[in-house]
């Protein structure tokens, strides 16, 4: 213990930061040598050694962009396993296409059942950015865009598993922009327009 108090003693000098932190790390390394003390410096070290959690310096405006990213992303993931199956059952869909997006998958679904086909393959998207956002409104929203590339997603005979004749396009890879709404908490694609006369 007279060890003990020498070291303290020192570190209560006047002495610079750096050497104030070695003197009380010093000073804990004694301590931790009898009994009590340790018991204290063990309950206390959880909450001096805690770190801040990441949400907690994430700016909440960029959290929500990046949740509705994250939504628009899983959307492009779900869309070609209805197209697959040309069914909407049995995939996550609904959980991120609503209003306008999610009739239209509906009415191509439908379409595609009735003649037979499927859409083979998958939509690559990139580059997809929050161009606006309204995050304030009692419904709010964000437009994203992105590059969709549909070079490899093809409509096939689901029969015979061969490519299904269809008008050729020149552009197989353009821009496409989308109107996201959060409800109850989660991010929703409700409409979108795709620009053929925008390639990327």
């Amino acid at each position: 213990m007279a060890q003990l108090d020498r070291l303290r003693w020192n570190c209560s000098r006047a002495v610079p930061a750096i050497l104030l932190t070695v003197c009380v790390a010093l000073t804990a390394a004694c301590t931790a040598s009898s009994g009590s003390d340790n018991e204290k410096d063990k309950a206390a070290s959880p909450a001096a050694s805690a770190a801040p959690s990441k949400s907690a310096t994430l700016d909440p405006a960029e959290a929500a962009k990046a949740d509705a990213l994250t939504a628009y992303k899983a959307y492009w993931t779900e869309l070609p396993k209805a197209y697959a199956v040309t069914a909407i059952e049995g995939t996550d869909l609904k959980k991120y296409a609503a209003a306008d997006a999610l009739n239209k998958a509906m009415e191509e679904i439908a379409n595609l059942k009735t003649n037979g086909r499927v859409m083979t393959g998958e939509p690559v998207v990139s580059n997809a950015t929050v161009t606006g956002a309204e995050l304030e409104k009692k419904t709010p929203n964000a437009s994203v865009s992105a590059c969709l590339d549909v070079a490899k997603w093809k409509i096939t005979d689901k029969k015979t598993g061969q490519p299904a004749p269809v008008a050729s396009s020149s552009v197989s890879k353009y821009v496409i922009t989308s109107l996201m709404e959060r409800w109850d908490g989660s991010w929703m694609v409700l409409k979108y327009e795709l620009h053929a006369d925008q390639p990327c």
